[in-house]
């Protein structure tokens, strides 16, 4: 396998009391994969891959499961292709479609190579053991996948963590402000072309970054927290402790979570999210 070399970063949250988040980079018109590296992948991973009509999304995709595996198996000392994941429950609504978590596998039920992709799916033809996402007794490793165009973005934490990364538009994002906060859909309606695009996409990877971070992801209230800021005092309602600059940490307060803009390959905007108010560097 090739990969770029210098693509891991580190932010730092509140180190004094332990907490920190490792954000590795992958370029992926910069990896090639062999037949050993694809053998990390299970059953459901390599299906999925399989799926893409385009051969350049599926390189995509095993380039971003390829290398969450490898980071991780870094952290925990491992083998990639023995790990396991899992979902927790969506806390907003109690589906199965929560927080992708490394898995522990119970006992002499779930060994490694189980078809449960880094997405937590699983055949419908296969049954769900007792197996349960890890907590106290497991890894004790939190992650935040995402990837757009070629970049992957992969983040790991000892407590909950959000990623998102999103290649600018080449089209327009307009119609996405009705998903929005209301003042951040008032933030974006008074900034001229082209800044509107760019507050578009950095209110996305924003709001993703913290979903991702809840849990809960996209279909449960991007239009329920503000992550923009005021654009100008007396256009709209001001906006307590965010600040509209793309590189100013902020707080979702109507969220509970941290956030803060991450630097990202040329033509991309991407975020960090963590949770409870806390100083992001």
């Amino acid at each position: 396998m090739t990969a770029p070399p210098g693509g891991t970063a580190t932010t730092g949250a509140e180190r004094a009391s332990g907490q920190a988040a490792e954000v590795s980079w992958f370029d992926t018109g910069e990896v090639t994969l062999g037949p050993a590296d694809l053998s990390d992948l299970d059953s459901r991973e390599t299906a999925r891959a399989a799926a893409f009509v385009f051969p350049a999304d599926r390189h995509r995709y095993q380039v971003a499961h390829v290398m969450l595996r490898r980071v991780l198996a870094g952290h925990l000392g491992t083998e990639p292709g023995r790990l396991t994941f899992a979902r927790q429950r969506c806390p907003a609504c109690g589906g199965p479609s929560g927080r992708p978590v490394l898995a522990v596998p119970p006992r002499g039920d779930d060994p490694p190579g189980t078809p449960r992709d880094a997405d937590g799916a699983r055949p419908a033809s296969r049954p769900a053991p007792s197996s349960r996402p890890a907590g106290d007794d497991g890894p004790g490793l939190s992650f935040s996948l995402a990837h757009s165009g070629e970049a992957v973005a992969i983040a790991v934490a000892r407590a909950p963590v959000g990623i998102d990364v999103q290649r600018q538009a080449t089209g327009c994002v307009c119609a996405l402000t009705s998903a929005m906060h209301a003042d951040d859909a008032a933030v974006v309606a008074v900034l001229p072309e082209p800044e509107r695009h760019l507050a578009v996409i950095r209110w996305w990877v924003r709001a993703e970054a913290v979903l991702k971070c809840a849990g809960t992801g996209i279909a449960h209230g991007t239009d329920t927290f503000a992550v923009l800021g005021a654009a100008a005092r007396g256009q709209v309602p001001p906006v307590p402790r965010l600040s509209p600059e793309p590189g100013v940490p902020g707080r979702a307060a109507a969220a509970g979570y941290s956030f803060a803009a991450l630097a990202a390959p040329r033509g991309y905007q991407a975020a960090l999210a963590l949770p409870a108010p806390r100083a992001i560097r």
